[in-house]
């Protein structure tokens, strides 16, 4: 039914939509009394609807931020985002931010209660990771204004600091440690990732399948959700001839799977291959996309085709990320210039 109690307040609230389709809420405070208004409301608005006429509008200014992340879910689901990520933003809302900033309606909340909460609640995380949080609360109030489920943005004026970018160390010969450390599944991932130079998540190394393969041209088309473009990548004999054992032995339509189902992460399995490794916390997966771009780059590989390889949008994008990592690139450039 549409009558909703908040968890974290005890409000009761109606979720419906108005006579454009567009979805609205309507609260009504905590008890008895306040539940009984509810269910009134919604019959009115059942009601309305059966006889044609203008829906109750909704109090904009009672929306709570609990609501707006439902609708922000749902839209996102009908919008065909990544359920994994979606997934992982839920949880994150639902145990560390919706349990204090549910209390009070996004009308009554400002930059500076926001940013306080999370400075408070988030004290000992990367920065980097805090701004990303904020960061993403900021997006679902924009979507709430451009909704109109809510008058104002909390954090219209917030900007995020500039990331320093992360320093990848992972050399090729610590990944094959970690490869030899790895369970079966994980080893595989792992050179999977080395080769095509893929992103290691759900959204391109888990969602290669067996059939993106051209083998007559010895090429691997992958499908890029973040960029939602598709680009070839080239794979050696070698590689060839362990794809093909290993299909011979899949269950699933899937690269990488495990007994008998593909799968959404290795990062648990990635960190414990590291540890066993004697490699500690300090690589992660991604490293691996790192490592195939830099080792082109400083093998002598053309900067438009790493570029392409990686599937980034400009070689701009993949100069200021790599570039500057080419070992005695600065040396070799300066060694052009002719004495006076």
């Amino acid at each position: 039914m549409p009558v909703y109690q908040r968890k974290e307040t005890g409000a009761w609230f109606v979720k419906y939509r108005d006579e454009y389709g567009k979805q609205r809420s309507k609260t009504f405070g905590k008890g008895g009394d306040a539940k009984i208004e509810a269910e009134v409301f919604d019959l009115e608005v059942k009601r309305n609807k059966l006889l044609g006429e203008i829906i109750p509008e909704s109090n904009i200014g009672d929306m709570y931020l609990s609501e707006l992340c439902q609708f922000y879910i749902e839209d996102r689901k009908v919008a065909n985002v990544s359920l994994s990520w979606l997934r992982d933003w839920s949880n994150i809302l639902s145990l560390h931010i919706l349990p204090e900033l549910d209390s009070i309606p996004v009308s009554q909340m400002n930059q500076q209660y926001v940013l306080r909460f999370f400075l408070k609640r988030y004290s000992d995380v990367d920065p980097t990771t805090r701004n990303r949080y904020i960061r993403y609360l900021k997006t679902i109030f924009n979507f709430g204004v451009n909704q109109e489920y809510i008058e104002k943005n909390p954090l219209a004026k917030w900007r995020s600091s500039k990331e320093k970018p992360r320093q990848s160390m992972l050399t090729v010969k610590q990944l094959a440690e970690i490869k030899k450390h790895a369970v079966p599944h994980v080893a595989w991932s792992i050179e999977v990732a080395y080769n095509l130079g893929v992103r290691t998540g759900p959204s391109e190394l888990l969602a290669l399948r067996w059939d993106w393969i051209d083998w007559e041209n010895k090429q691997f088309r992958i499908y890029a959700t973040k960029t939602k473009k598709w680009r070839q990548v080239p794979i050696s004999d070698l590689f060839v001839e362990k794809l093909q054992k290993k299909q011979r032995e899949a269950t699933t339509e899937f690269l990488v799977e495990y007994n008998g189902r593909g799968i959404t992460s290795i990062k648990k399995g990635f960190k414990n291959a590291c540890r066993r490794a004697g490699l500690g916390d300090s690589i992660i997966s991604y490293d691996i996309r790192h490592l195939f771009a830099t080792t082109l780059l400083n093998s002598g590989g053309d900067l438009a085709s790493v570029s392409n390889l990686m599937g980034h949008s400009s070689t701009r994008m993949t100069a200021d990320q790599y570039y500057h990592l080419q070992k005695g690139e600065k040396i070799r450039t300066i060694g052009l210039l002719p004495e006076l």
